[in-house]
């Protein structure tokens, strides 16, 4: 049973005062006249807000409470409560069952002595219950604040709203002729990315359609035969096509490529036939980049030259159409290449040669404008930094039918994504670095080649620059349109000079996904957002108090260290910062760290000492990750290139002055791997060499997860398998299959898996959804993580991270989160652990002799009077159980292992019952 957003607790923190709190004698019932000056509001201490509620014994008055309001609860349903206290005495926290009438059904609570900073109460919730009110009572001198509850499992929704930000966009005509922007927003699959249509000379945004079951969109063109809008998704990566007008687009479906999922730019010859580019997985059998064709009214017809133009290339962004020489260009990552495809005879040529020795190094062709017998690519690392470049080629066919080509220029520093068409013999184009000077637009004669810089500061990096007519008198002939990510609107005319920037109106706000996660210092779980980024804020138990912001990029992980938050970023390979304060000021976060050495996806952060340690998975062209430090002290940043060969590494620990680093073979996003196995990275800090260590289970593609228990042992998570280490022999010291029927895919992701370790040494992972709990120390001494192995939840998003009550929290749906209140084992259920362990251990021989009968008969008291809620009997009965394993006869067989496991449950019983 999945709980739908908080049970809140009005007056939660007592910052009202005992407003919505109505006083009790801290057992559920009504005080005495006297209890009333018992109660009081204290600002010497609090954990939530300024204030916290005061309880002081006084003659007359020996306990005194407070019941909350009632919160609505679903009858069936687990619910936790919580309360800081502080103080001398005794403190009970309880919870009262109510119908719909108010009326007490049933209740539950518990006692104790104030020595931990927190109380902790879970039940049931009985049949007929409707609400729970909460209590907190007190003997003594006792302060009491932030009192909040939780159900087992709970959805928090949409944790990152912004703005719609956009990959793709086009100039073209609406259904009344009106020059408008087509552009797709990123959205959660469930609702459909966004495409709006935006009046170009009003800037208001006159139609939003969504394309249901996608995330977004970076191809989208008009076909200027039809008058058809296609898109190309991804996330359901398929081909739409909007009339414009309609309410709806129209999803046709993929071309009949295997494994193709993922479409990106399209355009179109003068029969309005249709030629895109995309990408698909080359584990799943995407054979390579190619060249779809689409005909309306036809569908897919098939695909334009080989498939695959080459192999070593799985993406094809950039694809556009010359009329002159009948010719379709198509533009390939990772491996970079430039095809020219003729649409009558279906053969290719390469140009890649055409390129610079320099830009040939690099990974891409981005964009791509032709039309008018030129054709303009963009390539390079397609970072906007100064490292791609525009390559005007001019062409036509010979009377054999013979591809020409002419290089006119290379121009540097181009930057996203590339020019608009040839209008008039000029392109139109912004550069990199020319931030200070407001990115202007520069124009570009293809036949003189005269470069030159216009008075225009656009202010944006557009999607895509344009040429079209606005029909209106104050913007005559053709103009320079442009849109940027977060809908920014550009006109510039070619005659006048006239140029207007806007943001557009009624731009909808989108819910984003879930891409990492992490709890701050500060308490709270901070999320961030895919691709356009952003950054969620969630308060624990109170949702009512989230915050969104619209700043950060797409960070892999994050990791909170000495006050403050760090992020590793995708694009560029960065580590980001910031403070909660940062955040509320708007201010973005910092660059620290610039990985380098190819990197593009730091999966795997973790803090040792001053430093903050990362693993990384290279970006596209390159073939091995890398690791590294930022020490948040000096400042410094280093980095490792390819410590363990062509691998990335997903996870990061550390323990007895060592650094342990999970080795993928999957060096990159795209690709196929180099290696065959995976292997474990050991890092010492103090020499700062690197040992190799193969794991002890053979065929193991990646190693997932690293996690540090509470003794030092190093815990991996392997396609299955955990696996331990002692981190001074470096030897393996567990081997165990606990998922046999949760493996992997044929690509194995970065953030596949993730384990942190909770408070009471509990080890938490999260497997491709799956949620799992167990004991390393429990483990670690039956050889066998069987006994204390629980599924918490199966079918959860990724990424995990704990509060500072130890619940879990997981994306769930895509822009939500799950919390997780894991179980706290009862002494009953306990007992019964420890009886089916010590039956165990009496088959395998470990326990024999007299001291079997007396542990047998011991363990069956304790289980009865727990079941008979006799809590002093068991007791005594635990204790003998222990006093008998610390004190074995002459005559007595016990084994080591044996004394050590049952004790060590038997000991756990009685902390719960103490």
């Amino acid at each position: 049973m999945i709980a739908e957003g908080d049970v809140l607790i009005s007056n939660h923190s007592f910052e009202e005062g005992l407003a919505e709190w109505s006083l009790s004698d801290g057992n559920g019932d009504s005080p005495g006249a006297a209890c009333e000056e018992a109660l009081s509001i204290s600002t010497d201490w609090s954990t939530d807000g300024a204030q916290a509620l005061a309880i002081d014994a006084i003659d007359g008055c020996e306990q005194a409470g407070v019941l909350s309001e009632a919160s609505p609860v679903e009858p069936g349903q687990q619910y936790t409560a919580w309360a800081d206290v502080t103080g001398e005495g005794q403190a009970w926290l309880g919870l009262h069952w109510v119908d719909g009438d108010g009326e007490l059904i049933d209740e539950a609570g518990e006692r104790g002595q104030v020595q931990d900073d927190r109380l902790r109460v879970a039940a049931l919730a009985p049949e007929g219950a409707a609400a729970v009110r909460v209590e907190v009572g007190a003997t003594g001198s006792v302060n009491a604040d932030n009192v909040v509850i939780s159900a087992e499992y709970t959805v928090l929704a949409d944790q990152i709203t912004n703005r719609a930000s956009y990959l793709g966009s086009t100039a073209g005509v609406d259904e009344n002729g009106r020059a408008v922007t087509y552009a797709v927003a990123t959205a959660q699959p469930a609702v459909g990315a966004v495409m709006t249509v935006t009046d170009l000379l009003t800037d208001e945004v006159t139609r939003v359609v969504r394309l249901t079951g996608a995330t977004g969109a970076w191809g989208i063109k008009q076909n200027p035969v039809t008058g058809t809008v296609y898109v190309g998704t991804y996330g359901a990566g398929a081909l739409w096509l909007y009339t414009p007008g309609e309410e709806e687009a129209v999803n046709v479906g993929r071309p009949d490529i295997p494994a193709w999922s993922f479409a990106y730019q399209m355009d179109f010859d003068e029969e309005g036939n249709a030629y895109g580019g995309g990408w698909g997985e080359p584990t799943d059998g995407y054979p390579g980049a190619s060249i779809y064709t689409f005909t309306e009214g036809e569908g897919f017809t098939g695909v334009l030259g080989d498939l695959p133009l080459v192999d070593d290339a799985y993406y094809t962004r950039a694809v556009g159409y010359d009329e002159v020489s009948r010719t379709v260009f198509a533009g390939t990552g990772t491996q970079m290449r430039l095809f020219g495809c003729g649409i009558d005879d279906g053969e290719c040529v390469d140009l890649t040669s055409l390129f610079s020795e320099e830009l040939q190094e690099r990974p891409w062709v981005y964009g791509l404008r032709a039309g008018g017998g030129y054709v303009m690519a963009w390539a390079g690392d397609g970072a906007s930094t100064g490292n791609d470049a525009l390559l005007v080629l001019q062409v036509d066919r010979d009377d054999s039918g013979e591809l020409q080509v002419d290089v006119v220029d290379e121009i540097a520093e181009v930057v996203f994504n590339g020019s608009t068409p040839v209008v008039d013999d000029h392109i139109y184009y912004t550069k990199a670095n020319m931030n200070e000077a407001g990115n202007p637009l520069f124009s570009y004669n293809v036949v003189t080649g005269e470069e030159t810089r216009l008075d225009a500061p656009t202010g944006i990096f557009s999607r895509s620059w344009d040429v079209i007519d606005l029909d209106h008198p104050d913007w005559p002939g053709p103009s320079v349109v442009g849109w940027n990510s977060g809908g920014i609107q550009v006109k510039y005319n070619i005659e006048t000079g006239n140029l207007e920037s806007n943001a557009a109106e009624n731009i909808p706000d989108v819910a984003l996904q879930v891409n990492s996660l992490a709890t701050g210092e500060d308490g709270r779980v901070y999320s961030a957002g895919y691709l356009t980024g952003g950054i969620g804020k969630a308060v624990p138990m109170r949702d009512d108090q989230h915050q969104t912001f619209p700043l950060g990029g797409q960070a892999e992980h994050m990791l909170a260290h000495d006050g403050r938050v760090y992020q590793g970023i995708y694009p560029g390979g960065t580590i980001n910062s910031f403070t909660a304060e940062e955040l509320a000021d708007g201010s973005q976060p910092r660059v620290d760290c610039t990985i380098g050495a190819g990197q593009n996806r730091p999966y795997a952060l973790h803090s040792s000492g001053d430093r903050i340690y990362f693993g990384s998975q290279a970006g596209e062209g390159q073939d091995q990750g890398a690791f590294g430090w930022f020490d948040s002290t000096t400042g410094e940043c280093a980095t490792i290139a390819g410590p363990i060969g062509h691998q990335s590494i997903n996870s990061v620990t550390s323990s007895a002055g060592k650094v342990f680093g999970a080795g993928n073979i999957f060096y990159s996003w795209d690709g196929l791997p180099l290696q065959d196995e995976a292997t474990l990275m050991v890092f010492d800090e103090a020499s700062e060499e690197i040992q190799e260590i193969e794991p002890p289970v053979d065929d193991l593609r990646s190693i997932n997860a690293v996690v540090t228990a509470a003794g030092g042992t190093v815990w991996l998570y392997a396609e299955g398998w955990l696996l331990a280490m002692d981190p001074d022999t470096l030897e393996w010291t567990h081997t165990e299959e606990v998922f046999p029927d949760h493996k992997p895919g044929d690509r194995i992701a970065g953030n596949y898996a993730r384990m942190v370790a909770g408070t009471d040494g509990t080890i938490y992972g999260n497997a491709a959804g799956r949620v799992f709990a167990f004991d390393p120390e429990r483990a670690a001494r039956a050889g066998s993580a069987e006994d204390t192995l629980r599924v918490l939840f199966d079918g959860a998003g990724a990424h995990l991270t704990l509060d500072a009550y130890d619940n879990l929290y997981v994306s769930h749906g895509v822009t939500d989160l799950l919390r997780i209140v894991p179980e706290v084992a009862e002494p009953a259920g306990g007992i019964q652990a420890l009886v089916s362990s010590l039956e165990a251990y009496l088959e395998a021989g470990d326990v024999a002799g007299p001291i079997a009968d007396q542990l047998t008969r011991a363990a069956d008291q304790a289980q009865r009077h727990l079941e008979a809620e006799r809590t002093l009997p068991a007791v005594r009965a635990l204790e003998r159980f222990i006093d008998h394993l610390d004190h074995p006869k002459e005559a007595d067989s016990l084994s080591d292992q044996a004394r050590d496991d049952l004790r060590d449950q038997a000991a756990t019983i009685l902390d719960g019952l103490a």
